[in-house]
């Protein structure tokens, strides 16, 4: 498993639990922004409040774990 605070893991555990299995950090990453997109933009692929949120886990993620 990779280094997360606790509210990223609980964000996780909440919204994709299913990435939380993947032992690659590249394959993590491109899983999470695939979910960024996915789910984290509106109609006009602006940023949401939940994207940013999960944006902000993505990035606390890379960051701890280069």
């Amino acid at each position: 498993m990779f280094n997360m605070s606790d509210k990223s893991r609980t964000f996780l555990e909440k919204n994709c639990p299913g990435l939380l299995k993947e032992t690659s950090l590249r394959s993590f990453l491109m899983q999470l922004d695939d979910f960024i997109i996915a789910e984290g933009l509106d109609e006009n692929d602006n940023m949401t409040a939940f994207g940013h949120e999960a944006q902000a886990v993505y990035d606390e993620i890379y960051m701890c774990n280069e």
